[in-house]
């Protein structure tokens, strides 16, 4: 018995499901790379889940630069949370207002309604022992000899 003969059924579902998505694996699920993977790493220590989520996808957008601008629409549904009333929107609001209260995301939007353009900037936000983790002050300050 060969391979595909084996396996024709498997095949078969994971080809049907292909087929509806349109392709192999969701970009969602990629982890960040480039600059804003560091910021993502120190980010998500301090905001609540709803931040983390965010910030995970707004990473992602960004890669090697500091910025993304994208529709609030487009970042919820790569977030893909809903809260406890089912709304995407309301639950990557949240998050976003997270990141925005620790000072890690400035967010400007131009225009209004469906023309709005909405630009999320990356920034170094709160890197305290208490949001951080207690880190041993001479570790980090240590005099060169």
């Amino acid at each position: 018995m060969t391979f595909a003969e084996q396996y024709a059924d498997a095949i078969a579902g994971r080809r049907v499901k292909l087929r509806k998505r349109g392709f192999a694996l969701a970009a969602e699920a990629a982890p960040p790379t480039g600059q804003a993977a560091l910021w993502y790493a120190d980010a998500v220590l301090c905001v609540p889940r709803s931040g983390q989520a965010v910030a995970r996808q707004i990473a992602r957008l960004c890669g090697d630069e500091s910025e993304v601008t994208v529709p609030w629409r487009s970042l919820a549904d790569a977030v893909g949370v809903r809260d406890r009333a089912g709304n995407l929107r309301r639950y990557t609001e949240r998050g976003v207002k997270a990141l925005i209260d620790a000072g890690w995301l400035e967010v400007e939007t131009v225009g209004s309604k469906r023309g709005a353009k909405t630009t999320f900037r990356l920034l170094a936000g709160d890197r305290s022992s208490e949001c951080l983790g207690w880190i041993d002050d001479r570790e980090w300050f240590t005099e060169a000899a």
